[in-house]
């Protein structure tokens, strides 16, 4: 089974992505994935707010960022940063890879910090 990437919501500060599938890797590129058709973008940093994950009997994720390991999930869970938000290797893609058992989905809150725009010029109806 591959893995899909699904964005499920897209604002002009806050992405979220859902992750789904078993054996290969999903990347949530900052370029593509996290850029609303009415923005440019141009060198993005994007910080991770919150993860939750529910994966089958066997089964483990990993989110890395430049080949770092950030996270290793199992089982089911949620990271939530009240408050405050990861932001190592912000300026990098952020892979999930889903392995073993049937698969699971993973899913990931982001903050648009920087290179998204332009910002001020977007109306009320395009925050969602």
């Amino acid at each position: 089974m591959a893995v899909t990437v699904d964005t499920l919501k897209l604002t002009q500060t806050q992405g979220v992505v859902a992750v789904r599938g078993t054996a290969a890797t999903g990347t949530i590129a900052l370029a593509t994935t996290l850029k609303k058709s009415t923005e440019t973008q141009s060198s993005p940093v994007v910080n991770i707010k919150s993860i939750q994950w529910a994966l089958s009997s066997g089964a483990s994720a990993q989110v890395t960022r430049n080949s770092k390991v950030l996270f290793e999930l199992q089982v089911t869970g949620k990271l939530d940063f009240y408050g405050f938000s990861d932001d190592d290797e912000n300026d990098q893609d952020i892979a999930i890879v889903i392995a073993g058992g049937n698969g699971g989905t993973v899913v990931i809150e982001v903050t648009k910090v920087s290179g998204y725009g332009p910002q001020q010029h977007q109306d009320q109806g395009a925050l969602g």
